[in-house]
């Protein structure tokens, strides 16, 4: 004898609805799942079913004011003995990460644009003699300016170098 077929639920909630009889995880009914996955709970839609990370900040995390600052006082230190390498690598790593960070970072790279040219004309000019009298002036220049900046920087305050063009934007 066939198994009459089972009557329709009395009540079936409305397209979009939750059913009101799932567990939660979703199911209404059958075998929990099993795999890795189970051991995290539900995903979101299109989930990978990875676990979470233990402890790192996702890529594009925005940064601490701390950090912040201790970046863009690297970005800063780094000009007179690195040239614009410095400024540029924060420039394009934490640029969308932090929008004052980015901007500390650009003021940096102009001026160690401005920096490096200075530097090349003095060293240029060493054939007529100034240009050894002009490369220390300029590299303590740029020390002292750099420290002002990072000073600015410790306590989050955007610095404008007084002798900056704004080369890069």
């Amino acid at each position: 004898m066939p198994a009459e077929p089972s009557a329709p639920p009395p009540h079936t909630p409305p397209p979009g609805q939750p059913d009101p009889r799932a567990a939660p995880g979703g199911r209404v009914g059958g075998a929990p799942p099993s795999g890795p996955a189970a051991a995290w709970g539900p995903q979101a839609p299109g989930g990978p079913g990875y676990p979470p990370s233990a402890g790192r900040p996702p890529v594009g995390a925005p940064l601490s004011p701390s950090d912040e600052s201790r970046w863009a006082l690297l970005a800063h230190l780094s000009i007179p003995f690195l040239g614009f390498a410095g400024p540029l690598v924060v420039h394009l790593v934490f640029q969308d990460r932090s929008r004052w960070l980015g901007e500390s970072a650009l003021e940096g790279l102009n001026f160690s644009i401005l920096y490096t040219l200075v530097m090349s004309a003095s060293a240029l000019l060493t054939v007529l003699l100034i240009g050894f009298a002009l490369l220390p002036v300029a590299f303590i220049a740029s020390l002292v300016l750099a420290v002002l900046a990072a000073v600015a920087a410790s306590r989050h305050e955007l610095y404008r170098y007084p002798v900056n063009g704004r080369l890069v934007r």
